[in-house]
C-alpha cells in the first residue's frame, strides 16, 4: 500500500479530529443493515387500537412483575429481572408506536428517560432479553459515503420487539390475562342473546311453547300445545284497577 493510499484512508480521519467531529460507531459483531430481514422484528400491537394495546402493555408489565416475584431465589434481594428491568420494560414500552410496533430508542434516550446509568440500562435490556420479555436486534446503516470519506458502515440505534420468546407458561399466562376482558364480553353476549330468546320466546302464543321448548320430545311438545292452546282462548278474569277512561274508579266513601 502506498503513502499516497494511506493517507486517503486515514485522510476523513483528521479532517472530523480538525472539525471536532465525532467518529460514526464502529458496527459490532451479529449486527444486521436495517433492511436486512432479521433485524424486522416490530409487530403493531393489537392492529393499532389504542385501547386494547394500552391493555395489552399493562397486563405485559404485570406478568413481567409476577414473574419477578415467582422466580426470585431465597436469600437474594431481587428476582431476575429486578426492579432496573421492570423500570426499563414499562420505559421501553412507553416507546412504542401501536400501530408500526416500531421501538427503536437509543440507549441514551433510554437512560435519560429512566433516569439511570449506561451500564444499568445495558444489564436490564440484557435481563429481559435472557427471560424472553424482550427481543433485540443491532443495526447497522449504510453510509454512502466512499472508501477514502470514511466507514461505509455505522450502527444506529437497535430494534425492539416484545412478548416474542416468552416460555411457554408465561405465554399462557399473559394469554390468559390479555384475553380475560373478550371472554367477560363474550359471556355477557352470550347472556343478552339467551335473555332476548327468552322473551321473544314467551312473547308467542302458549299453543306453541311445547313444540319449542321440547322438539326432540312430540308426545310431551304435544300435550304442553294442547294446554297452552287452553289459557290462550280462555280470556283474563282477572280484575283491573282501572276504569275504561284509565283512571282508578271513585272510591265508594
Amino acid at each position: 500500500m502506498t503513502t499516497a493510499s494511506i493517507g486517503d484512508l486515514v485522510g476523513w480521519r483528521v479532517k472530523a479530529l480538525q472539525e471536532g467531529k465525532r467518529f460514526e460507531r464502529t458496527p459490532r459483531k451479529h449486527s444486521y443493515d436495517e433492511h436486512d430481514p432479521r433485524a424486522q422484528i416490530f409487530r403493531p400491537v393489537c392492529g393499532g387500537r389504542t385501547a386494547e394495546a394500552l391493555r395489552w402493555r399493562d397486563k405485559l408489565l404485570q406478568v413481567a412483575r409476577e414473574y419477578n416475584t415467582l422466580h426470585k431465589k431465597k436469600g437474594e434481594r431481587e428476582g431476575p429481572l429486578g426492579s432496573n428491568g421492570l423500570w426499563v420494560l414499562e420505559v421501553l414500552l412507553g416507546f412504542v408506536d401501536f400501530t408500526t410496533g416500531r421501538c427503536d430508542p437509543a440507549i441514551d434516550t433510554i437512560c435519560a428517560k429512566a433516569r439511570l446509568a449506561r451500564a444499568t440500562v445495558v444489564r436490564a435490556i440484557e435481563a429481559l432479553k435472557a427471560h424472553g420479555f424482550i427481543d433485540k436486534v443491532r443495526r447497522t446503516r449504510r453510509t454512502g459515503r466512499s472508501a477514502c470519506e470514511g466507514p461505509q458502515r455505522e450502527q444506529i440505534t437497535n430494534a425492539y420487539a416484545f412478548a416474542t420468546k416468552l416460555a411457554a407458561t408465561v405465554q399462557q399466562r399473559f394469554a390468559q390475562l390479555v384475553g380475560g376482558r373478550k371472554r367477560a364480553e363474550a359471556i355477557q353476549a352470550r347472556k343478552k342473546a339467551e335473555a332476548a330468546e327468552r322473551q321473544a320466546l314467551l312473547a308467542k302464543p302458549l299453543s306453541g311453547l311445547g313444540s319449542a321448548l321440547h322438539p326432540d320430545d312430540p308426545k310431551l311438545a304435544r300435550v304442553l300445545d294442547a294446554l297452552g292452546a287452553h289459557f290462550d282462548a280462555k280470556p283474563s278474569c282477572a280484575p283491573s284497577a282501572s276504569s275504561a277512561a284509565g283512571e282508578y274508579p271513585a272510591s265508594g266513601i
